[in-house]
C-alpha cells in the first residue's frame, strides 16, 4: 500500500549533477558522495545505487548505523564515518561499534588520542582505516593544526589502525568574500605537510564541500565531497551561474476533500484565516510531521495542473488546507505538487527555505517517514 505522499527522486538529474561537479575537478580527483541523513532526505536506497553505477566509490555518513544500512543496500566502496562515534562511555557499546567497523570495512574519523586508544584496546582482527580530522577554523570537531603531527604519528605507529587520510571542513566557502575560507585552506596546506609522511601511499586529503568544489579549485586536493550540490541545490544564489544543477526532488500528493465555505468562515486552528468570499477549500494529507512546518501556514503555495493555490489556515500535524476557489477544474483525487523540481518555482526547495528563513539543506532533511521515496526520471507533465 503506497503512501499519500510520494517523493519522486530523479536519478537522471542526480547523475547530471555528479557529472557537472566532476567537470569542475582536475583528472584524477576522487569524488566522495555525502550520503548521511538518508542522502540529505532524498532516500539513500535510491541515491546510493545510482551513484555506485556511475562510478562513485567513496561515501561519507555520520553514524555507524547509517554505514551498515549503506552496506546492506549494496554499497561496495569505501565509507568514512564523519562522527566521533567512539565518544561514548560504555565499553560494551564501544566494542560493538569497533566490531562493526571491522565487519563492514568502515573508515573511522580520529580527532583525539582517546578514540585511538579505544580502538587499540579492542585489538581489532585487522587494522581499521582512519582519517585524521583537523580543525582549521570552523571550531567544531577536529584536532588543532599545532597538535596534528603527534596524533598522526601515533596513528601511523599503531598496529590497530591504518592511516589513510586527513580532512577538514570549511565554515564559509559559500561566501563571496572568502577571507576565512582562504585562511582555512592555508592552515590545511600546512597541516598536510606536517602529517603526510605518516600516511600510506594512497593518502587522501579532502576539504572541498559543494561551494569549494564549484568555486575553489585550489581546495580540491585529491578528493572532493560536495553534498548539497549533488542533490541539485546551489550552496549560494550567486553560484547558480557557475554550474548547471538540477534539483532531484519532486514531492506530490492529492486532494482528499473539497468543500465550499461561505464568507466569514474560519479555516484551521487558531482562526488565522477567515474566508472573505464563498470559497472552495481543498484538504491535502500533509502536515508538520511530514516536514511542512506551521511557519508555512498562510505563507506558501502548492502546484496543480491548472495553476498554483495558496495554503490557507494553520498547517496541522497531518493536514493542510489550500484555496481552490479560482481552480474550478480541480476535483477530489487531483494531484498536488507540494515541492517542485523547478528551482525558480514558488514551491521549490529554495523558495520554501526562503519562506522558512533557513537553508535548502534543511527542507528535504525534514521530510518525514510517511513519505515514500520512489525513483523517477521523467518530470514532464502531470
Amino acid at each position: 500500500m503506497r503512501s499519500d505522499l510520494i517523493a519522486q527522486i530523479n536519478t537522471d538529474a542526480l547523475i547530471h549533477n555528479l557529472n557537472a561537479l566532476r567537470a569542475k575537478c582536475a583528472p584524477g580527483v576522487r569524488f566522495c558522495a555525502p550520503l548521511k541523513a538518508d542522502a540529505y532526505g532524498h532516500g539513500v536506497r535510491i541515491v546510493a545505487p545510482a551513484l555506485q553505477n556511475a562510478g562513485v566509490d567513496f561515501a561519507i555518513v555520520a553514524t555507524v548505523r547509517e554505514a551498515i544500512e549503506l552496506r546492506n543496500i549494496g554499497w561496495a566502496g569505501e565509507i568514512l564515518l564523519l562522527g566521533n562515534v567512539l565518544a561514548i562511555s560504555e565499553p560494551s557499546e564501544q566494542a560493538r561499534r569497533i566490531e562493526a567497523m571491522t565487519e563492514h570495512r568502515l573508515t573511522a574519523t580520529i580527532t583525539d588520542f582517546t578514540a585511538l586508544q579505544r580502538i587499540e584496546s579492542y585489538r581489532p582482527r585487522r587494522p581499521i582505516p582512519v582519517h585524521l580530522k583537523i580543525d582549521t577554523g570552523m571550531g567544531r570537531m577536529g584536532v588543532l593544526p599545532k597538535d596534528a603531527e603527534p596524533l598522526a604519528a601515533a596513528i601511523a605507529a599503531s598496529k590497530a589502525t591504518a592511516f589513510r587520510g586527513v580532512y577538514s571542513h570549511f565554515a564559509t566557502a559559500d561566501f563571496e568574500l572568502k577571507d576565512l575560507a582562504q585562511a582555512q585552506l592555508a592552515e590545511f596546506h600546512g597541516a598536510i605537510e606536517r602529517v603526510r609522511g605518516h600516511g600510506d601511499k594512497d593518502f587522501l586529503a579532502h576539504l572541498a564541500n559543494s561551494a569549494a568544489t564549484i568555486t575553489m579549485p585550489d581546495a580540491h586536493f585529491n578528493m572532493v565531497r560536495p553534498g548539497i550540490a549533488l542533490y541539485g541545490y546551489a550552496p549560494a544564489a550567486y553560484m547558480r551561474a557557475d554550474i548547471d544543477l538540477r534539483p532531484i526532488l519532486r514531492l506530490v500528493s492529492h486532494v482528499v476533500s473539497i468543500k465550499t465555505l461561505p464568507a466569514g468562515h474560519c479555516v484551521g486552528y487558531g482562526q488565522t484565516f477567515t474566508t472573505t468570499r464563498t470559497s472552495r477549500i481543498g484538504i491535502i494529507p500533509v502536515g508538520y510531521f511530514d516536514g511542512f512546518l506551521r511557519r508555512l501556514s498562510n505563507n506558501s503555495i502548492v502546484g496543480t495542473a491548472f495553476g498554483s493555490a495558496p495554503v490557507v489556515g494553520r498547517i496541522s500535524m497531518d493536514q493542510m488546507a489550500v484555496d481552490l476557489t479560482n481552480l474550478d477544474a480541480i476535483e477530489v483525487g487531483a494531484q498536488i505538487l507540494l515541492i517542485d523540481s523547478d528551482p525558480m518555482a514558488e514551491n521549490s526547495v529554495e523558495s520554501i527555505a526562503t519562506r522558512l528563513d533557513t537553508i535548502s539543506y534543511e527542507v528535504p532533511c525534514m521530510l518525514g517517514p510517511r513519505i515514500d521515496r520512489v525513483q523517477y526520471s521523467d518530470t514532464s507533465g502531470w
